[in-house]
């Protein structure tokens, strides 16, 4: 009698497992789906374009903005040059990256420092 009990509580375990299995795959196909969406050309293009748009609209960052773009495709083209090696293009890229971010990040802290009052001229 106990060992029909063990059954039928293994069947229902099994069955729990059955349907949370079921779910998790679900959410594994939907997170598949959203990743699959994001990385897809048009959408990467979209996303480029409306970063360009917001960032031309604020004409404050226009000029830090250019200018880091341009340090990063210079950097790369200095350490690369016109190799055909791809590892050193890689890296050329991975430094173009690197370059244009340090130099938006300190360009927008000059901005921020720039445009805040000093404490003194507060009082």
């Amino acid at each position: 009698m106990k060992k029909l009990n063990q059954n039928e509580l293994l069947d229902q375990r099994i069955a729990l497992l059955t349907a949370q299995h079921k779910q998790e795959l679900n959410e594994i196909k939907e997170q598949f789906r959203l990743v699959q969406e994001s990385i897809s050309p048009s959408n990467i293009i979209q996303e480029g374009l409306q970063g360009v748009y917001e960032t031309v609209t604020n004409k404050n960052h226009l000029l830090p903005t250019v200018l880091s773009i341009v340090g990063g495709y210079i950097s790369k083209k200095v350490i690369v040059g016109s190799s055909s090696n791809p590892i050193k293009k890689v890296l050329g890229t991975v430094l173009q990256f690197v370059v244009t971010n340090y130099l938006t990040k300190v360009s927008s802290n000059e901005t921020v420092s720039d445009t805040e009052e000093p404490e003194l001229n507060k009082l």
